[in-house]
Formats: structure tokens, sequence, C-alpha cells
């Protein structure tokens, strides 16, 4: 897993934070004099930054952005088996029979 911050000592400080409620990933930009909260998007936070590319702290940063993208990219419907789901899916309690070892006292 790629690191959660990006940091060029006293220029700029990228910070990739996860929260429980709301927006699930944002990016904090510090540079200074400033601070920007950006949404989960490399465009929004390429622009905040303002860093051109071609530099290595501008291709460092396009680097690490790719890399938390292909990080979080979801996983292919492929690689999941959905017959081994159907059959242990939810524990072993769930393919009982309910009533099968019950009885009825009167």
């Amino acid at each position: 897993m790629p690191s959660a911050t990006f940091e060029k000592q006293g220029a700029l400080l990228v910070e990739r934070r996860r929260h429980r409620e709301g927006p699930p990933v944002d990016f904090l930009v510090w540079l200074p004099g400033t601070s920007f909260l950006c949404p989960n998007d490399r465009k929004a936070v390429l622009t905040a930054v303002k860093w051109p590319p071609k530099t290595p702290t501008g291709d460092a940063l396009r680097d690490w952005l790719t890399e938390w993208e292909e990080h979080d990219a979801p996983a292919s419907a492929e690689a999941l088996d959905m017959e081994r789901i159907a059959a242990e899916g939810f524990g072993p309690e769930a393919h009982e029979e309910p009533n099968e070892n019950t009885r009825t006292i009167i």
C-alpha cells in the first residue's frame, strides 16, 4: 500500500485521509500559506497543487496519485468465485435447515 502522505520539505504536503462518515476519501493539500480540501479526484488535487509536470516533484506526485488509483481500483467480477460464495457464504449456520433439530412441546 502506498504511503498516506506525499511531502516535499517546506513546499508541499498532500495527505490522503479516510473517513467513517461522509465521503470515504479526500486529500488535504498544504502549500505555504494555504490549504485545500480536495475530493478523491486526481484532477482536483493537481489543480490545487499547480505543480508543473516534467519536474521531479511533479512527476513523483503524479506517480503517487496513480499508485492510489491502482490501489483503490475495485476487484474484478471474474476474481469472485460465485459458486464458493453460494456454498460457504454467511458461515455454516446459513446452510443448515432451521427446523431440522427442533421439537414442539405441547
